[in-house]
Formats: C-alpha cells, sequence, structure tokens
C-alpha cells in the first residue's frame, strides 16, 4: 500500500482535504461494488443457483463491501493522518527541550494540514527569536549593570574622594591659620563643600530621580527635560494633562520609556525639535515622544546592534505593567513613540 501512495495521481488524490477523500473514497468503492454487484449476480446466481441462495449471496457481497471499504478507508486515514502524526511528533521534541525540531514537510499533506504546519513552523522559529532577543537585552543588561558599577566606582574614587580629601587639607590649613586667612579658608571649604554635596545629589538623580518617589511622574520627567533640553541645546516641548493614579511601577516604566525614547531622539535621529506629551486614554496613561528627526526602518533597527534592544527594552518594560509600546517611523519623517498603562483604576 505504501507503494501507491508514490503514484502521482494518488499523491494528487491524497492532498486532497481528508473530509473529501473519505467521500471520494467511499463513492468509488459503492459505485465499483454497485457494478461488481450487477456484473456477478446474473452469473452466480444462473447455473449454480441451487448452491448459492440469493440471501447469502447478497450477505457476502455485503460483507465483501463492508471489508473493502474498511481497508480503503483505514489506507485512506493512515496516509492523511501522517502529517498530523508529524505534527505531534515535532511538538513532543520541542516540548522536550529540542527548539530547533520543525515539521517536516509531507507529500501526502493536504493546504489546510500544510497552512497548519506552516503556520507551526513560523510560531516556533518567532519563539526562537523573541528567546534571543531576551537573552541578548539580558546580556546588555549585564553589560550595563557592570558598566554602571564601573561608573560608580569611578565617581566615587577620582570625584568624591579626592574632592573629600582636599577638603579634609584645607580644613587642617584653616584650623592653623588665624584670622582673616582662616575666615578666607572657611570660606573656601564651604564653597568646596557644596559643589561636592550638589555633585552627590546629581549622582544620586541620574542613579534614580528622587523627584518622581516624592513627586510623582510629570514632575520627574519635567526636571529630566529640563536638565537635557539645557545639556544638549535642543528645545523639547512638553505638555501635560491631568493622569489617573499609577502604580509606583507603572510610573517608572513610563519615565523608563520615555527617557529612553528621548535619548533615541537625541542621540540616533538628528533632531531639531522634540515633544513630549502625557495624558489620559480611556483607563490607561499615555506618553508620547515625538521628534522630527531622520527616523528609522524597524527591520533595519533591529538588525542593528544596541538601538534595536532598546526598542524591544521599552516594549518589554511596557508589558512588564501590562501596557504597549507603539512606534510609528518612516526613514526621514521623524519618531513617534507612543506607550500606554492602565491605571490604577483600570487594573
Amino acid at each position: 500500500m505504501s507503494g501507491l501512495a508514490g503514484l502521482p495521481v494518488v499523491r494528487a488524490f491524497l492532498r486532497v482535504r481528508i473530509f473529501y477523500k473519505i467521500l471520494l473514497a467511499n463513492a468509488v468503492i459503492v459505485v465499483l461494488g454497485a457494478i461488481a454487484g450487477t456484473t456477478l449476480s446474473p452469473q452466480l446466481l444462473g447455473p449454480g443457483a441451487d448452491e448459492v441462495s440469493p440471501p447469502l449471496f447478497t450477505i457476502l457481497l455485503a460483507l465483501a463491501g463492508v471489508a473493502v471499504t474498511v481497508l480503503v478507508n483505514a489506507w485512506i486515514l493512515r496516509l492523511a493522518l501522517i502529517p498530523l502524526r508529524l505534527l505531534e511528533t515535532t511538538a513532543a521534541r520541542v516540548q522536550a527541550g529540542a527548539l530547533d525540531e520543525r515539521v517536516p514537510p509531507s507529500t501526502v499533506t493536504d493546504q489546510e494540514m500544510e497552512r497548519l504546519t506552516g503556520t507551526f513552523n513560523s510560531m516556533l522559529d518567532n519563539l526562537e527569536a523573541y528567546r534571543q532577543r531576551l537573552r541578548d537585552v539580558a546580556a546588555r543588561a549585564l553589560n550595563a549593570e557592570e558598566e554602571e558599577r564601573k561608573r560608580i566606582a569611578r565617581e566615587l574614587h577620582d570625584d568624591t574622594a579626592q574632592t573629600l580629601a582636599a577638603l579634609l587639607i584645607r580644613l587642617r590649613v584653616a584650623r592653623s591659620a588665624d584670622g582673616e586667612a582662616r575666615d578666607q579658608e572657611l570660606e573656601q571649604f564651604r564653597i568646596q563643600l557644596g559643589e561636592a554635596l550638589e555633585r552627590i545629589r546629581r549622582f544620586a538623580r541620574g542613579l534614580r530621580p528622587p523627584a518622581l518617589d516624592e513627586f510623582g511622574l510629570v514632575p520627574a520627567l519635567e526636571s529630566h527635560v529640563r536638565l537635557l533640553s539645557e545639556t544638549v541645546g535642543i528645545p523639547i516641548r512638553m505638555e501635560a494633562e491631568p493622569v489617573a493614579a499609577l502604580s509606583p511601577q507603572a510610573e517608572l516604566a513610563l519615565y523608563r520609556i520615555a527617557q529612553e525614547a528621548l535619548s533615541n531622539a537625541v542621540r540616533h535621529a538628528g533632531a531639531e525639535q522634540i515633544r513630549l506629551r502625557i495624558g489620559q486614554a480611556g483607563s490607561a496613561a499615555v506618553v508620547e515622544v515625538e521628534d522630527d528627526g531622520s527616523g528609522f526602518s524597524r527591520e533595519e533597527v533591529h538588525d542593528r546592534e544596541g538601538r534595536g534592544l532598546g526598542l524591544f527594552g521599552m516594549e518589554e518594560r511596557a508589558a512588564y505593567v501590562g501596557g504597549r509600546v507603539e512606534i510609528s517611523s518612516q526613514p526621514g519623517e521623524g519618531t513617534l513613540v507612543r506607550a500606554s498603562v492602565p491605571t490604577a483604576a483600570g487594573e
């Protein structure tokens, strides 16, 4: 029987939907049975009619028809279900950890099963790509964490520690001085101490903005926008509307997403103007960052190390708090990043 499956006519028949396979096979059997019964009845019921009675002949013919029908249907179903067995076997292997497995093609697959296996393989490919991006994000996060530790250590050692050492020396000098010289040394000590405290505050704000915990999302973003605009010399217009209460995790997610989008607009887009808008849309808080920069193609950016992971990181950060990020951009047409997360009431 398996050899018949290699015939072109049989292969073409087996690629038909399974419903029509069985229907056609049964129709052929019925037609052949009717022809055989009509042809053989006069011969068997002729001279030998005494040996084989009509009722017995009818029973034997019916049994033969049933047997042929069962065998043909079993053969068709066995061949027709090969793609399903391949799909089941591949799914079991993937579940066992063989993530590179894919459903192999089959010559007896009908169109519906072909679409199903194609969708299954595409889903596995997308899952593998997603896992690879997660690994890339995790590796980038570990590297960023290590770089941040190095930066903190360098900042504390080269700046803060040396400033404090210089202040100790100046304090000793002031203690040994008299009159006006002491007052001058103490004044310089006060000025340098104030500068050191300001650097430490700026350093702490870079790690986590205190305004976010003390005043909320809008004041924290206003402070960040003001500082960024002064630093890079690019006008950033901020528009803020009342927003319902957000969880601390949602506020942090929106702040980091806006921070990343603004950073991308400044570092990569070459924007001359940037707009940041915060508002409410139904039961979700929305943050939009729009620039008039060079724009980009999502496909090309995902192939580029660094920025593609930044976009993926924004999407993952929003998804963590039940939100989403939509990015609209075309080369030469600027970029719009829209992040929405549910408010406390929406959750």
